[in-house]
């Protein structure tokens, strides 16, 4: 289902941890931000909400499970989508 390598767009909740997993998250390579084009702003990503530029969305969500297993998380619910051209403010 979600086997197509690109930009890809995870949001979870978790019980405890958020700033452990998100660092361990940004290890792997995800974002917690990004910039427009032509646009020198740097814009925040809602808390739990990353991205990665070279991975399917069901890498994603293997990275995130591994991660939260590791540290003891409970991961409660979890989307991860193909996000080859998005915008935010």
């Amino acid at each position: 289902m979600g086997t197509t390598v690109g930009t890809v767009l995870i949001s979870y909740d978790i019980n405890k941890s958020h700033s452990t997993v998100k660092a361990a998250l940004e290890n792997l390579g995800y974002h917690d931000n990004f910039k427009n084009s032509n646009d020198p702003k740097t814009y925040l990503l809602p808390n739990t909400t990353m991205w990665h530029s070279n991975k399917s969305s069901d890498q994603a969500m293997s990275d995130l499970k591994s991660v939260c297993r590791s540290l003891q998380v409970t991961l409660e619910k979890a989307v991860a989508v193909k996000a080859t051209d998005f915008v935010g403010i």
